[in-house]
């Protein structure tokens, strides 16, 4: 049955815009935005011209926008995400998630369209690395996700680092967003800003794909290999940014 804002729950599956007119909107607002903020991206050249799963460090936003933006707009080709969960319980926001591309993050979804040799993005720390306070800027935390690589490892699709530098320094979150939630008797986290105003600093967006890691031959059921390669997958994404911020620290980098 469809529900008050028109959504029904199959939409969340749709491996279509929802509304190729909003999409189209959408887009033309993050390249204006994108201009304006100077964002910068780099290694689009690194994304192969069949199925790709781009995995991302998780900053505050959905900034992951920009680089989905980019790749799009130099291959000239559709490009998806694996949104959270939770965005398919909220009226409105679940609408502008499918329309511009966003699926419901679960296995299946990414399978069928890597399957279609699609690209999709996927950020696997989730909504608790968005949140996580300032301490943990720029560390990975994905406790015991492994799902990205079984699903690439199953379809053959190379994964390839998404490094998103300056999102994660907009604002200075404390504490437990999670447990903060909790203590509401809400099902969502709750961010702290240290600041009375959570006013973001000016910092400048870049990001950065890296190199394909190659899953052929990886079997999605071996505990071990999949370990293997998420680990490759994590040092790749940790030698990015140390890179770039060894760089904008004008330090030299080994």
């Amino acid at each position: 049955m469809r529900s008050l804002d028109g959504f029904m729950p199959a939409d969340a599956d749709a491996v279509r815009p929802l509304s190729p007119r909003m999409l189209e909107h959408y887009r033309r607002f993050i390249r204006r935005l994108a201009g304006t903020l100077h964002v910068r991206v780099d290694g689009v050249e690194h994304v192969p011209a069949g199925r790709a799963l781009i995995v991302a460090n998780h900053a505050f936003g959905w900034d992951v926008a920009f680089p989905m933006e980019a790749v799009a707009t130099a291959t000239g080709r559709r490009v998806w995400a694996l949104g959270e969960h939770l965005w398919w319980r909220v009226p409105g926001l679940r609408r502008l998630a499918a329309a511009v591309g966003v699926v419901d993050g679960r296995p299946q979804n990414a399978e069928r369209l890597l399957g279609d040799d699609q690209i999709v993005f996927v950020l696997p720390g989730g909504l608790r690395e968005a949140v996580k306070p300032h301490e943990l800027r720029y560390r990975l935390l994905w406790g015991r996700r492994y799902g990205f690589v079984r699903v690439a490892a199953r379809t053959g699709a190379p994964i390839l680092p998404l490094a998103c530098l300056g999102a994660d320094e907009w604002f200075d979150f404390m504490g437990d967003a999670y447990a903060r939630g909790r203590r509401w008797h809400l099902r969502i986290p709750i961010p702290r800003p240290a600041n009375l105003l959570p006013i973001p600093h000016t910092t400048p967006l870049h990001y950065i794909i890296g190199e394909p890691i190659e899953t052929t031959g990886v079997d999605p059921e071996d505990a071990r290999a999949v370990r293997r390669v998420r680990r490759e997958v994590e040092g790749a994404l940790h030698e990015l940014i140390e890179e770039e911020l060894a760089r904008r620290a004008g330090l030299p980098y080994p």
